[in-house]
């Protein structure tokens, strides 16, 4: 029991790092969406999306064509061109978006792709309250040196019953404990079950959240992979194990999807998921993590364990033996 514990506990370690990123960057859920309108005849040759959490804007350009991005001012910010991606260092708006550091003067090549992504306070939403349309945003840029815009629309998502979702998982917990207190006989087997449910929720969570929420605007196939390779680890070993080493390791995965779903939290305040999942979907398989893994561990280390099928058997009192004291 103690190795299968100790190399669960390693995958806690080593799945620690993906869990606490969630709390800075990347980003799994906002009050605002962005959508970008069509792009028009102008920007013909020019891609664009929007990442990290929408407050990114990335920009590709088609090989021949030239773009120039303009900052808040309207001065030159970003150039896309046949030598690659500039910067104007003199550009208030590059300093200020920190594309690049201040003290430098110029165009500065920043790469030899066709693509630039940085963080664009002009897409910061106004605050509005009310669900719905909350204003739109526009960038000025020039193609082949036609003037054009990147424009778009700020939408506030309404917020998810916070309370409905907190009630639910307390009324969950509750239910599964008072099984496991009442069924005493059914506690081993209800919490590798616990285990098993709330380690894939957990699983399924971190993996689809992944796949959307990169701050470079791809897939964070580390993050797929790592989780991918702890959970084949714990799945192995689960299966490998028996009686009460089962049940302990049943317990350790819960933790660990305790653990990976913690940084998931603002699923449940914010209205936008940014996730593969639906809204409701991702944050019914963060729920799901959460309480089974939570209730599994308890069962598994708390001091109470189950009760064994077989009870002890006291010796059987045979004929008291003459002149023996009572």
């Amino acid at each position: 029991m103690r190795r299968a514990l100790l190399i669960a506990g390693l995958a806690a370690l080593v799945g620690a790092p993906s869990a606490l990123a969630h709390g800075r960057t990347p980003t799994v859920a906002l009050d605002y969406r962005l959508t970008l309108d069509a792009p028009t005849a102008l920007l013909h040759g020019v891609h664009l999306r929007i990442l990290d959490g929408d407050r990114s804007l990335q920009v590709s350009a088609d090989s021949g064509v030239v773009v120039l991005v303009r900052g808040v001012l309207r001065e030159p910010l970003l150039r896309i061109d046949s030598g690659g991606v500039w910067v104007n260092a003199s550009s208030p708006t590059a300093t200020a978006d920190k594309v690049i550091a201040p003290g430098r003067t110029g165009w500065v090549h920043l790469s030899g792709g066709r693509t630039v992504a940085w963080h664009e306070h002009r897409l910061q939403p106004p605050p509005v309250r009310v669900a719905g349309p909350a204003g739109r945003f526009a960038i000025p840029v020039e193609v082949d040196g036609h003037a054009a815009t990147v424009a778009g629309s700020f939408v506030r998502v309404a917020r998810p019953a916070t309370f409905v979702w907190l009630g639910g998982a307390i009324v969950a917990a509750g239910a599964l404990l008072g099984i496991a207190a009442f069924r005493r006989r059914a506690r081993d087997l209800l919490t590798v079950a616990l285990g098993t449910v709330g380690g894939a929720a957990a699983l399924i969570a971190v993996t689809t959240f992944a796949a959307r929420d990169a701050p470079t605007g791809g897939v964070g196939w580390l993050q797929i992979g790592s989780g991918g390779v702890i959970g084949v680890v714990l799945a192995v070993i689960l299966v490998r194990s028996a009686g009460r080493r089962r049940v302990h390791v049943a317990g350790v995965i819960g933790a660990i999807a305790v653990a990976a779903s913690l940084g998931s939290l603002p699923v449940f305040w914010h209205g936008a998921v940014i996730s593969a999942l639906p809204g409701v979907a991702a944050r019914s398989a963060c729920a799901v993590a959460i309480v089974g893994g939570l209730v599994a561990a308890l069962l598994s280390f708390s001091p109470d364990e189950a009760v064994s099928a077989t009870p002890t058997r006291r010796p059987a009192k045979g004929p008291r033996p003459k002149g023996a004291r009572a």
